[in-house]
């Protein structure tokens, strides 16, 4: 890590008042698994929890697997003693709740509690069309999480409910933005899309058939947002086209938007810096970080991932594509982002 870097990184968490980081942090990271279910008792959740410990146990990796690097934690150990500024982490179309486990466990090194849960429908495992056409459920699905995890005895007395952020990658970003109280614009973005059917977004929501029922529209396009959230964080948002511009001009908020300068998968012109255009300019930092691509806001790639993605699933291999020692550095970078604007708002 380079010396500029790291002083950014060092101030954030001094400002923060929490530990520095993992190189030089208080407190290991720790992850356990959670469930929760929506009110109404229609849509239930999994996902997992990271927070910090001061537990000396080996950590485990998650998961095994020949494509991804996987992260390593102390599984269900004590929390450490202390009260902790909590993240909402969403994450992209397909993915799961551990494609930002690697920000989550530099959060849990910093005295950050992160809750990630798996939106039904959406996820690598769970790709129900039904569930996945109510794109509304998203936000509320990290509310949800929320009072799960708050109500749970291992981390709710351990939670500052004062102190919340949300922060969304690709599709994620758009559940984040619903959280803020962007509203649907079901015939606003048809319209968009009439001419530009072919677009990732477009795509995806007429796969899901998203806003395509009179049933759906009046929740689709209602108020999703949490006023219990402090601030958002878009990671290379994805689905900025459907939102009313009204809607995004009215956000009280601050947001941060982190664009990929490769543009490797989302025009920036239609997503991120579209994004921040129409944001309260005194609410809204934009950074086009230039040499990320879309997926470095995703976890590591081991070695032979993108040969593996090739020769089993083709296509799918642009998930790896510099996704080892460059997106190593990617996320040091992108680390040192959030925190510093954690550390501004939360001060």
């Amino acid at each position: 890590m380079n010396a500029t870097l790291h002083n950014l990184i060092l101030g954030s968490a001094i400002a923060l008042g929490l530990a520095a980081p993992a190189e030089a942090g208080d407190y290991a990271a720790a992850v356990a698994e959670f469930q929760a279910t929506h009110p109404d008792g229609s849509r239930s959740l999994a996902g997992h929890v990271w927070y910090p410990t001061h537990d000396t146990g080996t950590p485990l990796p998650l998961r095994g697997s020949a494509v991804w690097k996987v992260e390593a934690a102390q599984t269900d150990a004590v929390i450490a003693p202390g009260v902790f500024p909590v993240v909402l982490i969403s994450h992209g179309m397909y993915g799961n709740s551990l494609n930002q486990a690697w920000l989550a466990q530099a959060l849990a090194q910093d005295g950050i509690i992160s809750v990630m849960p798996n939106h039904p429908g959406t996820t690598s495992f769970d790709r129900d069309p039904d569930q996945a056409r109510q794109l509304w459920l998203r936000a509320t699905d990290l509310g949800v999480s929320l009072d799960a995890a708050a109500r749970d005895p291992r981390f709710g007395d351990h939670m500052d409910l004062t102190r919340v952020a949300a922060a969304g990658h690709s599709l994620g970003g758009y559940t984040m933005l619903s959280a803020a109280g962007a509203r649907h614009d079901a015939a606003g973005f048809a319209e968009k899309c009439a001419v530009a059917e072919e677009r990732p977004d477009c795509a995806a929501l007429a796969m899901w058939r998203v806003g395509q029922e009179e049933a759906d529209l009046a929740p689709l396009q209602s108020d999703r947002s949490d006023p219990r959230i402090d601030t958002f964080i878009a990671l290379d948002p994805g689905g900025v086209q459907t939102f009313d511009t009204a809607s995004l001009a009215a956000i009280d908020r601050p947001v941060m938007v982190l664009g990929s300068g490769r543009q490797d998968m989302l025009d920036q012109d239609v997503e991120a810096r579209a994004l921040a255009s129409a944001l309260p300019a005194d609410l809204v930092t934009h950074i086009e970080i230039p040499d990320a691509g879309h997926f470095d806001f995703m976890g590591e790639c081991q070695e032979a991932g993108y040969e593996i993605l090739a020769r089993e699933v083709p296509g799918d291999e642009i998930v790896c594509a510099q996704g080892t020692a460059h997106r190593a550095e990617m996320h040091r970078e992108i680390y040192a982002l959030i925190q510093a604007h954690l550390a501004g708002v939360w001060n």
